[in-house]
Protein backbone atom coordinates (compact mmCIF):
# COMPACT_ATOMS: atom_id res chain seq x y z
CA UNK A 1 0.00 0.00 0.00
CA UNK A 2 1.40 3.19 -0.69
CA UNK A 3 1.36 6.31 1.94
CA UNK A 4 3.71 7.74 4.99
CA UNK A 5 3.19 5.55 7.73
CA UNK A 6 5.46 2.59 8.68
CA UNK A 7 4.37 -0.58 6.66
CA UNK A 8 3.63 1.24 3.54
CA UNK A 9 5.61 2.52 0.75
CA UNK A 10 6.47 5.76 -0.86
CA UNK A 11 4.64 6.33 -3.91
CA UNK A 12 8.11 6.55 -5.96
CA UNK A 13 8.88 3.46 -4.68
CA UNK A 14 5.82 1.52 -6.33
CA UNK A 15 6.13 3.39 -9.46
CA UNK A 16 10.24 1.99 -10.01
CA UNK A 17 8.57 -1.30 -9.53
CA UNK A 18 5.61 -0.90 -11.45
CA UNK A 19 8.19 0.20 -14.40
CA UNK A 20 10.10 -3.00 -13.63
CA UNK A 21 7.37 -5.67 -13.79
CA UNK A 22 6.09 -3.51 -17.23
CA UNK A 23 9.22 -3.77 -18.88
CA UNK A 24 9.62 -7.37 -18.11
CA UNK A 25 6.10 -8.49 -19.26
CA UNK A 26 7.49 -6.65 -22.63
CA UNK A 27 10.04 -9.18 -22.97
CA UNK A 28 7.86 -11.82 -22.37
CA UNK A 29 5.23 -10.92 -24.56
CA UNK A 30 8.38 -10.32 -27.29
CA UNK A 31 7.82 -13.42 -29.37
CA UNK A 32 11.44 -12.50 -30.51
CA UNK A 33 12.90 -12.10 -27.03
CA UNK A 34 16.23 -13.55 -27.10
CA UNK A 35 17.89 -15.46 -23.74
CA UNK A 36 20.07 -12.87 -23.19
CA UNK A 37 17.15 -10.55 -23.14
CA UNK A 38 14.40 -12.69 -21.06
CA UNK A 39 17.56 -13.36 -18.17
CA UNK A 40 18.18 -9.51 -18.11
CA UNK A 41 14.80 -8.89 -17.82
CA UNK A 42 14.35 -11.43 -14.95
CA UNK A 43 17.73 -10.22 -13.05
CA UNK A 44 16.25 -6.52 -13.68
CA UNK A 45 13.08 -7.53 -12.24
CA UNK A 46 14.34 -9.32 -9.18
CA UNK A 47 16.69 -6.06 -8.26
CA UNK A 48 13.52 -4.22 -8.32
CA UNK A 49 12.23 -6.37 -6.24
CA UNK A 50 14.30 -6.21 -3.74
CA UNK A 51 14.68 -2.21 -4.15
CA UNK A 52 11.23 -2.37 -3.19
CA UNK A 53 11.03 -3.85 -0.38
CA UNK A 54 13.57 -2.34 0.84
CA UNK A 55 11.62 0.78 0.35
CA UNK A 56 9.11 0.08 3.05
CA UNK A 57 8.72 2.95 5.81
CA UNK A 58 10.20 0.75 8.98
CA UNK A 59 8.41 1.49 12.31
CA UNK A 60 11.04 4.54 14.10
CA UNK A 61 10.93 5.77 17.95
CA UNK A 62 9.19 8.91 18.10
CA UNK A 63 11.51 8.73 21.79
CA UNK A 64 13.42 11.83 20.11
CA UNK A 65 14.70 12.78 23.50
CA UNK A 66 16.26 8.96 23.94
CA UNK A 67 15.04 9.56 27.83
CA UNK A 68 13.22 6.24 27.45
CA UNK A 69 9.98 7.40 27.36
CA UNK A 70 7.55 9.20 25.14
CA UNK A 71 6.48 13.17 26.27
CA UNK A 72 5.90 16.46 25.41
CA UNK A 73 9.84 16.80 25.83
CA UNK A 74 10.19 14.53 22.30
CA UNK A 75 6.93 16.42 20.84
CA UNK A 76 9.23 19.59 21.62
CA UNK A 77 11.89 18.70 19.50
CA UNK A 78 9.58 17.89 16.49
CA UNK A 79 7.82 21.02 16.31
CA UNK A 80 11.54 22.61 16.70
CA UNK A 81 12.56 21.08 13.80
CA UNK A 82 9.06 21.55 11.87
CA UNK A 83 8.94 22.69 8.73
CA UNK A 84 12.53 21.33 7.68
CA UNK A 85 13.56 19.48 4.86
CA UNK A 86 16.68 17.40 3.74
CA UNK A 87 18.03 21.04 1.68
CA UNK A 88 18.07 22.84 5.35
CA UNK A 89 21.95 23.34 6.73
CA UNK A 90 20.73 21.63 9.77
CA UNK A 91 19.48 18.60 8.39
CA UNK A 92 21.76 16.13 9.69
CA UNK A 93 20.22 17.30 13.34
CA UNK A 94 16.78 17.98 12.34
CA UNK A 95 15.97 14.32 10.54
CA UNK A 96 15.62 12.85 14.01
CA UNK A 97 12.05 13.94 13.74
CA UNK A 98 10.85 12.56 10.54
CA UNK A 99 9.24 9.81 11.63
CA UNK A 100 7.92 8.16 7.71
CA UNK A 101 11.61 9.23 6.57
CA UNK A 102 9.86 11.61 3.36
CA UNK A 103 12.90 14.10 3.98
CA UNK A 104 10.95 16.60 5.64
CA UNK A 105 9.39 17.56 9.18
CA UNK A 106 5.56 18.20 8.44
CA UNK A 107 2.28 17.49 10.10
CA UNK A 108 2.19 14.00 9.88
CA UNK A 109 5.84 13.64 11.70
CA UNK A 110 4.56 15.61 14.82
CA UNK A 111 1.00 13.24 14.68
CA UNK A 112 2.85 10.40 14.68
CA UNK A 113 5.00 11.41 17.59
CA UNK A 114 1.52 12.54 19.15
CA UNK A 115 -0.02 9.54 18.55
CA UNK A 116 2.79 7.55 20.67
CA UNK A 117 2.79 10.00 23.32
CA UNK A 118 -0.66 8.35 24.19
CA UNK A 119 -0.43 4.57 23.40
Amino acid sequence: MVGTQPGQYPQAAKEAFGAAIHAAKAIKDNVNATQIQVDNAVETLGSAEVIFKAAVIKVVSADLNKNGSLDIGDLAIGAYHYGKYSTNADWATAKIADMNGDNRIDIIDMAYIASKIFE
